[in-house]
């Protein structure tokens, strides 16, 4: 018996953070001030065409 296809919290547990930054380097200053105890933050650029209009 299981209790479903969900994995359980302390399997797996993600989020994501969008923030505007005017460069990479300010971007990885704010990475650098999220709290976490384990895992990893990943800096990636995204898509900002769609928002000019």
């Amino acid at each position: 018996m299981t209790d479903g296809p969900f994995a359980e919290t302390r399997e797996q547990l993600a989020g994501y953070y969008i923030v505007e930054a005017k460069d990479l380097d300010e971007a990885i200053a704010i990475a650098d001030r999220i709290p976490f105890t384990s895992g990893a933050v990943e800096v990636r650029p995204i898509n900002t065409v769609a928002r000019m209009y």
